[in-house]
C-alpha cells in the first residue's frame, strides 16, 4: 500500500513509517519543513502542517492509507491552554483527514491512548469500556468520537505507555533516574500498561493491512503498578530505588493534568488485538523489553 503517515520524524510516528516501509509499503511522511531532515530513510517527504489543511488534504486523498500520528509539540508544563491547543489541532487534522479519507475511500488508522479510558483502579479496561478521559486523554477521546460518527474505512489504536529509546521514557523515567531526580509520583498503586516502541509500530502495520476496521487497545500482557515500574528502572541501572512525591509538588513542576493523568489506573487487556488483528507483542512484558532499551540508550545494564 501507499500510506500517509502523519508526525512521521516523531517518536511513535517515526517508528510507525519505518516498520510500514519494512514491511514493503509506500511511505508518504509528512513533516513540518525544520524537520524534513528526519524523516525515516526510504520515506518520500511531504512538508506540512496539521494547522494548515490545505498542506495535506489532496496527500491523504491520493493515498491508500493514512495513519495519523502526528500532534502538536508541547514544552514545559502542561497546562490547561496548551491542551486546548492540542484539542484544536487535532480537531483540525481529524476533520481534515476525515473527509479527504471518505471522499477517496481511503483508510484511516487513528491514534489514540490509554487516557481516553481515565481511571479505572485494578478494574480491567478493554475496547468497550466507555471513554471517561483524563485530562491528557481528553482531545483524543473527542477525537475517536468524530471519528465513530463519520462513514469511514477505520481503525483506531489505543496505545498504553509506550517505552523505548527516547520518548516519554527517557523523559519522564530514564533521564530522571540517572541524574539522581526520579520519585514515583504519588504512592504509584495505579495500573500502568506498557508497550514497547516496537510493538506499538508492528501493531501500526497489522492495522494499516487488517482487512476490517476496528478499535484494538495496544499494550504487552502484564499491566503493572507504577512503583513496580519505576523500581524496575532503578533497578535496572544500578539505582537506589526512589522515594514518593506528592500529587501536588508533582503539580507545581510539571501542570496539573499531566499529574492527574500519570496518577490514572488503566489496567488494559490486549485480547482483542491478538485475536482479530494477529498481533503479538514481542516484548510480553516490560522486563523483557527494558534491557535492550537502556542498552540502546547506551547506558550499563546492571
Amino acid at each position: 500500500m501507499r500510506v500517509l503517515v502523519t508526525g512521521a520524524t516523531g517518536y511513535v510516528g517515526g517508528a510507525a513509517a519505518r516498520a510500514l516501509l519494512a514491511a514493503g509499503h509506500e511511505v508518504v511522511a509528512l513533516v513540518r519543513a525544520a524537520s524534513r531532515h528526519r524523516a525515516p530513510a526510504g520515506a518520500e517527504v511531504a512538508v506540512g502542517d496539521l494547522t494548515e489543511p490545505g498542506s495535506y488534504r489532496d496527500l491523504a486523498a491520493g493515498v491508500d492509507c493514512v495513519v495519523h500520528a502526528g500532534q502538536r509539540r508541547t514544552r514545559g508544563r502542561i497546562t490547561d491552554r496548551q491542551i486546548a491547543l492540542l484539542a484544536g489541532t487535532d480537531a483540525t487534522a481529524v476533520a481534515t483527514l476525515a473527509a479527504a479519507c471518505a471522499a477517496g475511500g481511503t483508510r484511516l488508522v487513528y491514534t489514540s491512548g490509554a487516557f481516553v479510558f481515565g481511571d479505572h483502579g485494578a478494574d480491567w479496561v478493554d475496547e468497550d469500556t466507555p471513554l471517561t478521559p483524563s485530562p491528557l486523554g481528553t482531545y483524543h477521546a473527542a477525537g475517536v468520537r468524530a471519528l465513530r460518527r463519520a462513514e469511514l474505512d477505520l481503525r483506531v489504536l489505543h496505545l498504553g505507555f509506550v517505552y523505548g529509546p527516547g520518548g516519554n521514557f527517557t523523559t519522564i523515567l530514564h533521564d530522571p533516574a540517572r541524574r539522581g531526580l526520579l520519585r514515583c509520583p504519588g504512592p504509584g498503586r495505579n495500573y500502568w500498561s506498557p508497550v514497547h516502541l516496537d510493538d506499538a509500530a508492528a501493531a501500526y502495520v497489522a492495522a494499516a493491512g487488517s482487512p476490517t476496521g476496528g478499535e484494538w487497545l495496544i499494550a504487552d500482557d502484564r499491566p503493572q503498578p507504577l512503583r513496580a515500574l519505576v523500581d524496575q528502572v532503578t533497578d535496572a541501572l544500578g539505582r537506589r530505588r526512589v522515594g514518593t512525591a506528592p500529587a501536588a509538588a508533582l503539580g507545581l513542576l510539571g501542570g496539573r493534568p499531566a499529574v492527574e493523568s500519570l496518577l490514572t489506573s488503566y489496567r488494559m487487556r490486549n485480547a482483542r488485538a491478538k485475536a482479530e488483528l494477529g498481533w503479538k507483542p514481542a516484548h510480553p512484558t516490560f522486563a523483557d523489553g527494558l534491557p535492550a532499551t537502556l542498552a540502546a540508550l547506551g547506558r550499563p545494564v546492571t
